[in-house]
């Protein structure tokens, strides 16, 4: 499942997909699932897998041989999800297993195979934690991303693939290979992931011919999630191939309250919400709307309180604003930032709400971002996330923005909201300075600032989108584009969110779900919501023994959309 939902740069790619449709030397017997152009066929006829996900409980501390005992589920939970509406099963597993017991392993997937089989289900196989690695619960003790660096490693994932292939070649009870769940690299580029999916490719092409491939996109580098600024998808060599990704869009609502995400646990709002806004295309900068505080003094200076005053917005075309940190002018020294609050009031100078309270501690600094703007870019400020602050243990700091065109700067997209015009803002913060200095005669200018947008013609929504269903299906389409210039399937392999979405008044978790399952009949998609059997995200919320405990409200919404 997915930690962070990043911003995405779809690009080009390498290889071209062609028409879509396998050649008649390699065309699949008609009872296997096959890719035809942007979607999935069987038996001559247009298809989607409508699956749920069984975890399997691989992020417990399981070995390969007591699989045969795992209280995940049993056969009755087939029949569970058959009558939900669900046509197959993405089945976990855990590489592992494999190393540790292989006929253990074969004998616990042969009899789940049968029970797909029996309850006509098909089984979407998928390698959620390979061999020599382990990313996805940042929290764990067990991070490793060994496999990247090993070439041992990366060859005993694709034996285990060939040997998986070759057993079940010819099991059209079995829909898919999905190759590797979320792929995290450590290099800059996620190169990485695009050769071992070749490997892992052609290492299951030795033996079956036969079956779909899921591929997924890169989830992260740099040892990371998030991938913003580089191609997440691209293609394999392949023509049998559903290119894969996962929706836990705003990621901050579906993720509250999750107790393996990074970062301390917190709400993240309910759905739809439209006090909630995303910027959806280059935002239109109304300069004369800036709200801001004081300078920070050269010099050297300790933490003190920074307060713009209550100013009122007066252009009618102003409709968001983000609060910036910012440096510009030319600067030597550090300066630092904490403990950011936004307040909105009317006309009056009634405060109406805090908008914003960011206290920036360590947690908090982790969900902004630098950048750089003007000046040269090979004169690079610094910028860190420091282990002190005002009254906490955590700030953001700048050092050394020395070119005077250059304005250097903090942000975090989380906080951008809605204005009116006519109401009135206000932004106060902490500010330190360490040897502040001008690099050219005046003064730098570093401060706290609301910088306040129009409207962007041509953009979807104008440029900002509300927390609804037009939000989602934005950032549906920014993943579908890629399908869309390669004339290749998609799918959505998990969907899903936190049971305090179903549990706490409000939260419309039960809407967020219908919105989803729409979109993906709206573009054919084929898809798996996370999960089955799982205490945080599960159909069935039980930490023990086998599936109980029912999320009523959940299973009910899936039954009404998958019928």
């Amino acid at each position: 499942m997915l930690l962070l939902v990043p911003l995405l740069v779809i690009g080009g790619c390498t290889l071209t997909r062609g028409s879509g449709e396998p050649s008649s030397a390699e065309q699949p017997p008609s009872e296997f699932v096959t890719a035809a152009g942007r979607g999935l066929v069987l038996e001559g006829q247009t298809t989607r897998l409508k699956a749920v996900n069984f975890s399997n409980q691989y992020h417990r501390d399981q070995d390969g041989a007591e699989l045969l005992s795992s209280q995940h589920h049993s056969e009755t939970d087939f029949e569970r999800a058959k009558a939900i509406g669900f046509n197959s099963i993405r089945f976990a597993f855990d590489g592992d297993w494999y190393v540790d017991s292989p006929d253990v392993f074969f004998e616990w997937m042969d009899q789940n195979v049968a029970w797909a089989r029996q309850h006509d289900l098909r089984l979407i196989l998928d390698l959620h934690t390979p061999i020599g690695g382990f990313w996805l619960d940042r929290t764990s003790d067990a991070v490793s991303f060994d496999l990247w660096s090993d070439p041992r490693l990366q060859q005993q994932n694709a034996d285990l693939w060939r040997d998986i292939a070759a057993r079940y070649k010819d099991e059209p009870a079995i829909a898919a290979y999905d190759l590797l769940n979320e792929p995290v690299t450590t290099d800059a580029t996620g190169e990485q992931w695009q050769q071992l999916a070749r490997q892992l490719v052609a290492a299951v092409r030795s033996e079956d011919r036969n079956h779909l491939l899921v591929v997924g996109g890169i989830y992260g580098v740099n040892g990371r999630y998030g991938t913003a600024g580089i191609d997440q998808h691209f293609l394999v060599d392949d023509n049998n191939v559903v290119y894969d990704f996962h929706f836990y869009e705003p990621n901050e609502y579906t993720h509250q309250y999750a107790s393996w995400i990074e970062g301390p646990v917190k709400d993240g709002g309910r759905y739809p919400d439209p006090n909630e806004i995303l910027s959806t295309g280059e935002r239109v900068l109304l300069p004369q709307s800036r709200i801001a505080t004081t300078f920070l003094p050269t010099g050297t200076s300790g933490w003190a309180a920074y307060d713009s005053g209550i100013i009122e917005i007066e252009d009618s075309s102003a409709v968001a604003a983000v609060p910036l940190l910012t440096a510009q002018g030319g600067m030597r020294g550090t300066a630092g930032f904490d403990a950011i609050t936004v307040t909105e009031y009317g006309p009056d100078g009634t405060e109406i709400r805090q908008i914003i309270n960011d206290q920036l501690d360590s947690n908090a600094t982790l969900d902004w971002h630098q950048w750089q703007s003007g000046g040269d870019p090979a004169a690079l400020p610094e910028f860190a996330r420091e282990t002190a602050g005002y009254q906490d243990g955590g700030s953001l700091s700048i050092s050394d923005a020395a070119d005077a065109e250059t304005i250097a700067g903090w942000s975090n997209d989380g906080h951008l909201f809605k204005v009116v015009p006519g109401n009135k803002y206000r932004i106060q913060g902490y500010m330190r300075g360490e040897d502040i200095a001008p690099s050219t005669g005046e003064a730098p200018r570093i401060g706290l600032q609301l910088d306040v947008y129009a409207e962007s013609p041509g953009a979807a929504g104008n440029g900002f989108l509300e927390r609804d269903k037009d939000y989602l299906a934005h950032k549906m389409a920014e993943q579908l584009q890629f399908g869309i210039d390669n004339n290749v399937p998609m799918s959505v392999m998990e969907f899903g969110l936190v049971r305090q979405a179903f549990e706490m008044e409000g939260k419309g978790g039960d809407q967020w779900v219908t919105d989803v399952l729409d979109l993906l009949d709206e573009n054919g998609l084929s898809f798996a919501y996370w999960e089955y059997h799982g205490t945080q995200m599960g159909l069935y919320l039980s930490g023990t023994g086998l599936p109980g405990e029912p999320n009523i409200t959940l299973q009910e919404t899936l039954a009404r959309g998958l019928r």
